[in-house]
């Protein structure tokens, strides 16, 4: 069609659900939205540094990326702006771990010279590129490789694209049920409700420690679309679904939010440090047909 569509959300004229709070984000939930081979995230800087070249002259260059997670823990973006060279790199980071979630290939380079683009795309479109090739300086860049299972589109709009309207406090066994063995969320395993929302709109599930009064930081397990309004959910927490039409009057749904409509986000160090006991280890052991080890004498096989 000749048309090239420009997203910016400072010209939206309604803010609220769908503010994403910077453009950075913003392109990387339309790169996903419209599945796109790339994303380039233009900035100051060539590529991202370990540190900030201008002060450092040790700093390195990060020219290829597999691990997020692993990369925040070795490079400083605590400082943004061009004054420190880092170009807004803290958000550019969040935008390409959200594209490259939804299978697009991010890539931060400078702004000030767009023949770059082109010349980054035509150098990692070779196929006969060995892995290890040194990166000419015109196509100098930090790429962020897409994940090779990427989340289905459903699940990533559930996650990065939707306004969370609320909280949803469950207790350890449904952390388990859902985060372990893909289960729906029940209204039993449901301790209380915080905000107000409509039944199909995305809430956060998480976890609350239990403490002595201090204050404790929540644990996140996902985020979901509910099944029923905030105050159906607060009448029926901590009930089973066989008395949903003797609290509510019907029952629309065994579950609070179904596993095809859930999607997981604590990790699997987390779960098994905070939340996974022998006895839920041996179930997983045996539904995946794995044979508990003789010499784990405390264990044994359901």
């Amino acid at each position: 069609m000749s048309v090239v569509p420009i997203v910016n959300e400072n010209d939206t004229v309604s803010l609220g659900e769908i503010r994403f709070g910077d453009n950075d984000t913003l392109s990387a939930i339309t790169a996903g939205m419209v599945h796109a081979d790339y994303l380039f995230l233009l900035t100051d800087v060539d590529c991202l540094y370990t540190d900030n070249p201008r002060t450092n002259p040790m700093a390195k260059q990060v020219t290829h990326v597999t691990d997020i997670k692993a990369l925040r823990d070795a490079v400083d973006v605590s400082s943004a702006g061009s004054a420190v060279g880092t170009g807004g790199m803290a958000t550019k980071l969040i935008a390409a771990e959200l594209a490259t979630a939804a299978g697009v290939t991010t890539v931060i380079t400078r702004g000030s010279t767009p023949q770059k683009v082109i010349d980054i795309i035509e150098h990692f479109s070779n196929p006969d590129l060995p892995a290890d090739a040194a990166v000419p300086a015109s196509a100098l860049c930090t790429r962020f490789v897409a994940k090779s299972r990427p989340m289905i589109d459903r699940k990533w709009w559930i996650l990065h694209g939707m306004y969370c309207s609320g909280t949803v406090y469950v207790d350890a066994g449904a952390v388990v049920a859902l985060a372990r063995f893909k289960k729906s969320l029940f209204a039993a395993g449901v301790k209380r409700v915080e905000g107000v929302f409509s039944s199909n709109q995305a809430v956060r599930v998480v976890y609350e420690p239990e403490t002595n009064g201090e204050p404790v930081d929540v644990i996140e397990i996902g985020h979901g679309l509910v099944n029923y309004t905030s105050a159906e959910i607060s009448r029926i927490r901590g009930c089973h679904s066989s008395e949903f039409e003797a609290i509510l009057g019907y029952c629309d749904s065994d579950n609070v939010i179904n596993r095809g409509n859930m999607v997981i986000t604590i990790s699997d160090q987390v779960l098994d440090d905070v939340f996974v006991t022998r006895t839920h280890k041996t179930k997983i052991r045996a539904e995946q047909r794995v044979p508990v080890p003789a010499s784990s004498s405390n264990l044994s096989v359901i």
